[in-house]
């Protein structure tokens, strides 16, 4: 699926460069985020750590939404990288609307439930992934590109 949406709140890191990168073939990464944008060391050590070929860019949220509904990234198989669910949401309200959307990493904090070793989800976060579901995007939750996706739909029933 092009572009891919992931949630993880360590945005570009090994996991993804190892992993995501090569399985999803990734021309572009792009990193739909607030305050990326304009932390010049964080974009810096992005662009020296994704292999050569891959581009990285970072957009605040609203921008993000705008270039990926205008299909700016072209035939370029784009990993777009979201830092929290919330931002995932906004993304989605403010035009792009992704058909799928993985949850790959959330960390632990107060009021949040463990769905995996790796997502732990806040009664809003849970409420506002059940809006997306509701408008048909498809969320998975998976760490790894060879693990068992799980579907949020019914993990969400069941919690």
């Amino acid at each position: 699926m092009n572009p891919f949406h992931r949630v993880d709140n360590r945005l570009l890191h090994g996991q993804i460069i190892a992993t995501w990168l090569p399985f999803l073939r990734v021309r572009r990464v792009l990193i739909a985020n607030d305050q990326a944008p304009e932390n010049a060391l964080q974009m810096s050590m992005f662009q020296m750590t994704v292999p050569s070929g891959t581009t990285v860019q970072a957009l605040g949220v609203g921008e993000a939404a705008a270039w990926l509904a205008g299909r700016r990234y072209g035939r370029d198989s784009t990993l777009v990288l979201i830092e929290t669910v919330e931002d995932a949401v906004r993304l989605f309200e403010a035009g792009d609307r992704f058909p799928a959307l993985n949850i790959g990493n959330v960390h632990h904090g107060a009021g949040t439930r463990r769905f995996t070793n790796a997502v732990y989800l806040s009664d809003g976060q849970i409420d506002g992934l059940r809006g997306l579901i509701r408008r048909g995007v498809q969320v998975e939750i998976r760490s790894l590109p060879d693990e068992t996706p799980i579907d949020l739909k019914r993990a969400v029933a069941d919690a």
